[in-house]
């Protein structure tokens, strides 16, 4: 039965994928793709990286290690990108559900076919986040330099590693440290400025990281960090809604470890040490 689930969730997604592309929705590449191909090139070319779009929306707005990180994929074809950034998201489902099998079954979540074939990579923001619960916080820390919100699902005894993560983020960007200063400028344009990020969902950011805080101060348990990190996420559009696989994920994970260690795991901070790694 739960094999047949998973067939039938990828078929799902599939079809979606078809129907869309039939229909325009999904172009290829997808229009954020296009954005990271071009930051990407700016890089090397000495182009504006930050504020090299008409609109905010269309402008680079994540830190600068993501920018050199993109700089080193910009010399593939941008259709050769799309297939690179769609394996990652692929990816992505496999890290957020423990398995294939669990993948096949995530595909029935709304909007992941949309986050396949949109360019977007709310799917690996999704997948930082359920491995930093999981006590793998790397991923997480790329995932912060872009959308902030899986700081949060970071542990406090997974610091060491994140920091190290981060150092080795920031030494990549030596040669460029002029955008850091940009970036911040940009950050700052962005909170007086939301409405030029295009339509979110209409709750404040302050308010839900108000929420945040407080999931992962008074709630001890593994999915309130990830539900906190997925409500951090500064600008939250509807197809970011997504994100919310990795709090679900987390807490289907929760209830597996429970089953498979009865009396070892009765309490949410207990199963934080047993729960297996993504």
């Amino acid at each position: 039965m739960v094999i047949a689930l998973s067939f039938g969730g990828v078929a799902f997604v599939i079809l979606q994928l078809f129907i869309g592309a039939q229909a325009g929705i999904f172009p290829i590449p997808g229009g954020d793709e296009l954005i990271w191909d071009r930051v990407g090139d700016a890089l090397w070319t000495g182009a504006p990286v930050y504020y090299n779009a008409p609109r905010l929306i269309d402008s680079f707005v994540y830190a600068p290690p993501l920018a050199v990180a993109f700089g080193l994929v910009s010399w593939l074809p941008i259709d050769a990108q799309h297939l690179l950034f769609l394996v990652l998201r692929i990816l992505s489902l496999r890290v957020i559900a423990g398995s294939w099998i669990g993948a096949g079954i995530a595909c029935w979540f709304p909007l992941v076919a949309f986050d396949l074939g949109g360019g977007n990579f709310n799917l690996l923001v999704a997948a930082a986040i359920v491995a930093a619960v999981f006590g793998r916080p790397q991923l997480a820390v790329w995932g912060a330099l872009a959308k902030f919100g899986p700081v949060l699902a970071i542990h406090p005894r997974d610091w060491r590693p994140a920091l190290a993560v981060l150092l080795v983020a920031f030494v990549i960007t030596l040669p460029w440290l002029y955008l850091w200063p940009q970036w911040l400028d940009l950050l700052i344009a962005d909170l007086g400025n939301p409405g030029q990020l295009g339509p979110q969902v209409p709750i404040p950011w302050f308010l839900r990281l108000a929420a945040a805080g407080a999931l992962v101060l008074l709630v001890r348990a593994p999915w309130a960090r990830a539900l906190a990190a997925t409500l951090a996420i500064p600008a939250f559009y509807w197809a970011s809604l997504v994100v919310l696989l990795a709090p679900l994920a987390v807490l289907v994970r929760e209830r597996q470890t429970r089953e498979a260690l009865p009396g070892r795991a009765s309490t949410p901070l207990a199963l934080e040490g047993e729960a297996g790694r993504p």
